[in-house]
Protein backbone atom coordinates (compact mmCIF):
# COMPACT_ATOMS: atom_id res chain seq x y z
CA UNK A 1 0.00 0.00 0.00
CA UNK A 2 2.86 2.55 0.97
CA UNK A 3 4.70 1.41 -3.08
CA UNK A 4 1.03 2.76 -4.38
CA UNK A 5 0.71 5.75 -2.31
CA UNK A 6 4.42 6.69 -3.22
CA UNK A 7 4.00 6.10 -7.09
CA UNK A 8 1.33 8.22 -7.29
CA UNK A 9 3.17 10.85 -5.49
CA UNK A 10 5.68 10.60 -8.06
CA UNK A 11 3.32 10.39 -10.84
CA UNK A 12 2.01 13.66 -9.86
CA UNK A 13 5.19 15.35 -9.66
CA UNK A 14 5.85 14.44 -13.05
CA UNK A 15 2.64 15.53 -14.30
CA UNK A 16 3.47 19.29 -12.58
CA UNK A 17 7.01 18.91 -13.96
CA UNK A 18 5.95 18.22 -17.52
CA UNK A 19 2.51 20.36 -17.73
CA UNK A 20 3.16 23.17 -15.43
CA UNK A 21 -0.20 25.15 -14.47
CA UNK A 22 -0.87 27.71 -16.55
CA UNK A 23 -1.42 31.18 -15.28
CA UNK A 24 -4.22 34.04 -15.27
CA UNK A 25 -1.93 36.03 -17.33
CA UNK A 26 -1.02 33.51 -20.13
CA UNK A 27 -5.14 32.87 -20.96
CA UNK A 28 -7.89 35.06 -20.81
CA UNK A 29 -8.92 38.25 -22.73
CA UNK A 30 -5.34 40.05 -22.32
CA UNK A 31 -3.42 38.06 -25.00
CA UNK A 32 -1.53 38.71 -28.09
CA UNK A 33 1.41 37.31 -29.85
CA UNK A 34 4.69 38.35 -31.20
CA UNK A 35 6.23 36.36 -34.00
CA UNK A 36 9.90 36.70 -34.15
CA UNK A 37 11.79 36.35 -37.38
CA UNK A 38 15.61 35.95 -37.73
CA UNK A 39 18.44 35.23 -40.34
CA UNK A 40 20.27 32.75 -38.62
CA UNK A 41 19.35 29.37 -37.45
CA UNK A 42 19.88 28.49 -33.74
CA UNK A 43 20.21 31.85 -32.25
CA UNK A 44 19.17 32.46 -28.71
CA UNK A 45 15.81 34.64 -28.13
CA UNK A 46 15.75 36.99 -25.09
CA UNK A 47 13.05 39.27 -24.55
CA UNK A 48 13.33 41.92 -21.43
CA UNK A 49 16.79 40.03 -20.59
CA UNK A 50 14.30 36.14 -20.12
CA UNK A 51 15.29 33.68 -22.38
CA UNK A 52 12.85 32.52 -24.84
CA UNK A 53 14.07 30.58 -26.61
CA UNK A 54 16.66 29.50 -29.89
CA UNK A 55 15.18 30.18 -33.47
CA UNK A 56 13.88 26.86 -35.60
CA UNK A 57 13.37 27.24 -38.99
CA UNK A 58 11.22 29.94 -39.92
CA UNK A 59 9.83 32.37 -37.43
CA UNK A 60 8.80 31.83 -32.94
CA UNK A 61 5.35 33.10 -32.38
CA UNK A 62 5.85 34.06 -28.23
CA UNK A 63 2.76 34.73 -26.36
CA UNK A 64 2.59 38.10 -24.91
CA UNK A 65 0.28 39.75 -22.07
CA UNK A 66 -0.40 43.18 -24.03
CA UNK A 67 -1.38 44.74 -20.53
CA UNK A 68 2.61 44.16 -19.51
CA UNK A 69 4.41 43.78 -22.84
CA UNK A 70 8.20 43.35 -23.27
CA UNK A 71 10.39 46.23 -24.09
CA UNK A 72 13.73 44.93 -25.49
CA UNK A 73 14.17 42.35 -27.63
CA UNK A 74 17.70 40.72 -27.83
CA UNK A 75 18.78 37.71 -30.06
CA UNK A 76 22.49 36.67 -29.96
CA UNK A 77 24.79 33.73 -31.15
CA UNK A 78 28.13 32.80 -30.76
CA UNK A 79 30.45 34.17 -34.15
CA UNK A 80 27.65 36.34 -34.54
CA UNK A 81 27.50 40.70 -33.61
CA UNK A 82 24.48 40.68 -30.94
CA UNK A 83 21.32 42.42 -31.97
CA UNK A 84 19.30 44.34 -29.32
CA UNK A 85 16.13 46.40 -30.35
CA UNK A 86 13.67 48.26 -28.57
CA UNK A 87 10.27 46.97 -29.22
CA UNK A 88 7.81 49.50 -29.80
CA UNK A 89 4.56 47.25 -31.13
CA UNK A 90 2.47 46.07 -29.11
CA UNK A 91 -0.38 43.35 -30.32
CA UNK A 92 -3.83 43.99 -29.94
CA UNK A 93 -6.03 41.28 -28.51
CA UNK A 94 -5.59 38.02 -29.93
CA UNK A 95 -3.54 39.82 -33.01
CA UNK A 96 0.11 39.17 -33.83
CA UNK A 97 2.97 42.26 -34.18
CA UNK A 98 5.93 41.01 -36.39
CA UNK A 99 10.03 41.41 -35.38
CA UNK A 100 12.79 41.02 -36.80
CA UNK A 101 16.59 40.17 -35.87
CA UNK A 102 19.51 40.86 -38.36
CA UNK A 103 22.55 39.00 -37.34
CA UNK A 104 26.22 40.06 -38.35
CA UNK A 105 28.66 37.14 -38.76
CA UNK A 106 31.93 38.34 -36.96
CA UNK A 107 35.20 38.30 -38.97
CA UNK A 108 37.35 35.25 -38.05
CA UNK A 109 40.14 35.49 -35.71
CA UNK A 110 43.17 33.36 -35.17
CA UNK A 111 43.64 30.74 -32.13
CA UNK A 112 46.20 33.21 -30.43
CA UNK A 113 43.33 35.91 -30.17
CA UNK A 114 40.97 33.10 -29.35
CA UNK A 115 43.20 32.39 -26.52
CA UNK A 116 43.56 36.09 -25.56
CA UNK A 117 39.60 35.81 -24.57
CA UNK A 118 38.74 38.38 -27.79
CA UNK A 119 35.53 40.53 -27.92
CA UNK A 120 34.37 42.96 -30.58
CA UNK A 121 33.34 46.81 -30.74
CA UNK A 122 30.67 47.06 -34.16
CA UNK A 123 31.74 50.84 -35.08
CA UNK A 124 28.69 51.88 -37.24
CA UNK A 125 28.73 55.37 -39.34
CA UNK A 126 26.75 56.91 -42.15
CA UNK A 127 29.58 57.57 -44.49
CA UNK A 128 32.08 54.81 -45.84
CA UNK A 129 36.20 55.27 -45.84
CA UNK A 130 35.68 57.10 -42.94
CA UNK A 131 38.83 56.50 -40.37
CA UNK A 132 37.60 55.26 -36.88
CA UNK A 133 40.15 55.93 -33.95
CA UNK A 134 40.02 54.47 -30.49
CA UNK A 135 41.56 57.05 -28.21
CA UNK A 136 44.34 57.84 -30.22
CA UNK A 137 45.07 54.77 -31.81
CA UNK A 138 43.77 54.06 -35.77
CA UNK A 139 41.28 50.80 -35.94
CA UNK A 140 40.64 51.10 -39.58
CA UNK A 141 37.72 52.58 -41.95
CA UNK A 142 34.14 52.38 -42.46
CA UNK A 143 33.25 50.25 -45.14
CA UNK A 144 29.50 49.01 -45.54
CA UNK A 145 28.16 51.15 -42.92
CA UNK A 146 30.47 49.19 -40.25
CA UNK A 147 33.93 48.05 -38.88
CA UNK A 148 34.83 45.47 -36.77
CA UNK A 149 37.59 46.54 -33.99
CA UNK A 150 38.54 43.22 -32.03
CA UNK A 151 40.09 43.86 -28.49
CA UNK A 152 41.50 41.95 -26.02
CA UNK A 153 38.73 41.65 -22.75
CA UNK A 154 42.19 41.19 -20.23
CA UNK A 155 43.67 44.39 -22.11
CA UNK A 156 43.48 47.90 -20.61
CA UNK A 157 40.35 49.42 -21.61
CA UNK A 158 39.69 52.16 -24.52
CA UNK A 159 37.62 55.40 -23.00
CA UNK A 160 36.44 57.11 -26.42
CA UNK A 161 36.40 56.53 -30.04
CA UNK A 162 36.46 58.68 -33.22
CA UNK A 163 34.76 58.68 -36.54
CA UNK A 164 36.39 61.19 -39.15
CA UNK A 165 37.18 62.16 -42.53
CA UNK A 166 38.02 65.17 -44.23
CA UNK A 167 35.43 67.33 -45.42
CA UNK A 168 33.03 66.10 -42.74
CA UNK A 169 33.02 67.63 -38.80
CA UNK A 170 34.26 64.51 -36.60
CA UNK A 171 32.48 62.70 -34.05
CA UNK A 172 33.61 61.09 -31.21
CA UNK A 173 31.65 59.22 -28.21
CA UNK A 174 32.61 57.56 -25.04
CA UNK A 175 33.46 53.74 -24.64
CA UNK A 176 31.63 52.99 -21.17
CA UNK A 177 32.11 49.12 -21.35
CA UNK A 178 34.56 46.34 -22.75
CA UNK A 179 33.08 43.26 -24.35
CA UNK A 180 33.22 39.72 -22.84
CA UNK A 181 34.99 37.14 -24.66
CA UNK A 182 33.13 36.28 -27.87
CA UNK A 183 30.89 39.25 -27.35
CA UNK A 184 30.03 42.06 -29.62
CA UNK A 185 29.62 45.71 -28.49
CA UNK A 186 27.93 48.34 -30.48
CA UNK A 187 28.75 51.85 -31.35
CA UNK A 188 27.19 54.90 -33.40
CA UNK A 189 29.25 57.73 -35.01
CA UNK A 190 27.12 59.57 -37.55
CA UNK A 191 29.34 62.32 -39.40
CA UNK A 192 27.80 65.88 -41.78
CA UNK A 193 29.86 67.38 -43.96
CA UNK A 194 31.69 70.32 -43.10
CA UNK A 195 30.43 72.62 -45.69
CA UNK A 196 26.64 72.05 -44.40
CA UNK A 197 25.40 74.30 -42.03
CA UNK A 198 25.56 73.42 -38.27
CA UNK A 199 23.89 74.51 -35.19
CA UNK A 200 25.97 76.50 -32.46
CA UNK A 201 24.80 77.31 -29.22
CA UNK A 202 24.54 80.90 -29.87
CA UNK A 203 21.89 80.00 -32.69
CA UNK A 204 19.01 79.64 -29.63
CA UNK A 205 21.35 80.55 -26.69
CA UNK A 206 21.08 76.76 -25.46
CA UNK A 207 23.67 73.15 -26.13
CA UNK A 208 23.53 70.85 -28.79
CA UNK A 209 22.71 67.05 -28.66
CA UNK A 210 21.94 65.08 -31.28
CA UNK A 211 19.28 61.98 -32.52
CA UNK A 212 20.69 59.41 -34.62
CA UNK A 213 17.54 58.04 -36.34
CA UNK A 214 18.38 54.27 -37.67
CA UNK A 215 15.65 53.15 -40.66
CA UNK A 216 16.07 50.19 -42.70
CA UNK A 217 15.32 52.27 -45.63
CA UNK A 218 17.48 54.85 -47.45
CA UNK A 219 15.53 57.70 -49.02
CA UNK A 220 12.73 57.71 -45.66
CA UNK A 221 11.32 61.20 -44.60
CA UNK A 222 11.81 61.78 -40.70
CA UNK A 223 9.69 63.79 -38.75
CA UNK A 224 10.24 65.18 -35.35
CA UNK A 225 6.53 66.23 -34.17
CA UNK A 226 5.45 67.96 -37.18
CA UNK A 227 9.15 69.24 -38.15
CA UNK A 228 10.88 67.49 -41.42
CA UNK A 229 14.42 67.16 -40.45
CA UNK A 230 15.82 65.33 -43.90
CA UNK A 231 15.84 62.05 -45.30
CA UNK A 232 17.87 58.76 -44.30
CA UNK A 233 21.35 58.14 -46.31
CA UNK A 234 22.56 54.70 -45.75
CA UNK A 235 20.46 54.06 -43.06
CA UNK A 236 21.14 57.14 -40.76
CA UNK A 237 19.95 60.91 -40.12
CA UNK A 238 22.05 62.76 -37.28
CA UNK A 239 19.54 65.36 -35.80
CA UNK A 240 20.85 68.26 -33.88
CA UNK A 241 18.63 69.11 -31.36
CA UNK A 242 19.01 71.89 -28.54
CA UNK A 243 18.89 70.31 -25.33
CA UNK A 244 17.22 73.20 -23.97
CA UNK A 245 14.47 74.18 -26.32
CA UNK A 246 11.06 72.47 -25.92
CA UNK A 247 10.98 68.78 -26.19
CA UNK A 248 9.85 66.27 -29.20
CA UNK A 249 8.01 64.08 -28.51
CA UNK A 250 7.59 61.53 -31.35
CA UNK A 251 8.91 60.72 -34.78
CA UNK A 252 7.89 59.48 -37.93
CA UNK A 253 9.92 57.71 -40.60
CA UNK A 254 7.94 57.33 -44.26
CA UNK A 255 8.49 56.34 -47.71
CA UNK A 256 6.30 55.55 -50.71
CA UNK A 257 5.55 52.04 -51.26
CA UNK A 258 6.09 51.50 -47.05
CA UNK A 259 3.57 51.69 -43.95
CA UNK A 260 4.66 55.26 -41.77
CA UNK A 261 6.44 54.13 -38.77
CA UNK A 262 5.92 56.61 -35.39
CA UNK A 263 7.45 56.10 -32.51
CA UNK A 264 7.77 57.95 -28.79
CA UNK A 265 10.82 59.72 -28.14
CA UNK A 266 11.25 58.78 -24.31
CA UNK A 267 14.66 59.93 -23.68
CA UNK A 268 16.72 63.43 -24.73
CA UNK A 269 20.19 64.14 -25.27
CA UNK A 270 22.20 66.20 -22.73
CA UNK A 271 25.19 68.59 -23.92
CA UNK A 272 27.60 66.84 -26.58
CA UNK A 273 25.25 63.53 -26.25
CA UNK A 274 23.76 61.29 -29.13
CA UNK A 275 20.50 59.07 -28.73
CA UNK A 276 19.23 56.41 -31.12
CA UNK A 277 16.55 55.83 -32.59
CA UNK A 278 15.19 52.74 -34.42
CA UNK A 279 12.21 52.50 -37.19
CA UNK A 280 11.81 49.28 -39.11
CA UNK A 281 9.31 50.25 -42.13
CA UNK A 282 7.37 47.34 -43.80
CA UNK A 283 6.55 47.79 -47.55
CA UNK A 284 2.59 48.08 -48.22
CA UNK A 285 1.15 44.97 -49.11
CA UNK A 286 0.12 44.22 -52.56
CA UNK A 287 -3.85 44.31 -53.07
CA UNK A 288 -5.93 42.72 -56.03
CA UNK A 289 -8.58 44.53 -57.79
CA UNK A 290 -12.39 42.38 -57.16
CA UNK A 291 -13.88 40.74 -60.05
CA UNK A 292 -16.72 42.66 -61.72
CA UNK A 293 -20.19 40.72 -61.17
CA UNK A 294 -21.92 41.07 -64.69
CA UNK A 295 -25.25 42.88 -63.83
CA UNK A 296 -26.99 41.86 -67.05
CA UNK A 297 -28.67 38.63 -68.15
CA UNK A 298 -27.49 36.54 -70.84
CA UNK A 299 -29.32 35.20 -73.77
CA UNK A 300 -31.34 31.77 -72.95
CA UNK A 301 -29.44 29.15 -75.37
CA UNK A 302 -31.21 28.49 -78.56
CA UNK A 303 -32.87 25.11 -77.17
CA UNK A 304 -34.16 25.72 -74.24
CA UNK A 305 -36.27 28.64 -76.30
CA UNK A 306 -37.45 26.52 -78.89
CA UNK A 307 -38.10 24.35 -76.27
CA UNK A 308 -40.28 27.43 -74.42
CA UNK A 309 -41.99 27.65 -77.81
CA UNK A 310 -43.39 24.50 -78.17
CA UNK A 311 -44.69 24.10 -74.25
CA UNK A 312 -46.76 27.19 -75.39
CA UNK A 313 -47.73 26.27 -78.42
CA UNK A 314 -49.21 23.00 -76.31
CA UNK A 315 -50.83 24.70 -73.42
CA UNK A 316 -52.79 27.35 -75.93
CA UNK A 317 -53.99 24.48 -78.18
CA UNK A 318 -54.94 22.73 -74.71
CA UNK A 319 -56.73 25.86 -73.18
CA UNK A 320 -58.96 26.19 -76.71
CA UNK A 321 -60.06 22.84 -77.27
CA UNK A 322 -61.36 22.70 -73.04
CA UNK A 323 -63.41 26.09 -74.16
CA UNK A 324 -65.27 24.13 -76.65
Amino acid sequence: MKHQYLLLVLLGMAAFTCFPPVSAEEIGNNQGWYVIHCNVYGANIYLDDKFIGTFPEGALTVPVNITRPYQKLTVKKSGYSTFIDTITKVPAEGDMVDLYATLRGLPSVTQAEIIGDVGWYIVHSNVDGATVMFDKTEKGEISQGMVYVPVYSTATPFHSYTVQKDGYTSFTGIIDRVPLRGESVDLYGSITPADKPTLSPTNDGGDIGWFNVHANVDGATVIFDNDVKGKTTKGTLSVPVFVTGTPYRAFTVNKSGYVPYTGTITRYPAKGQTVDLYATLNAVPATTQPTTVPTTKSALPPEIAVLALIFGGVCIGMSANYRK
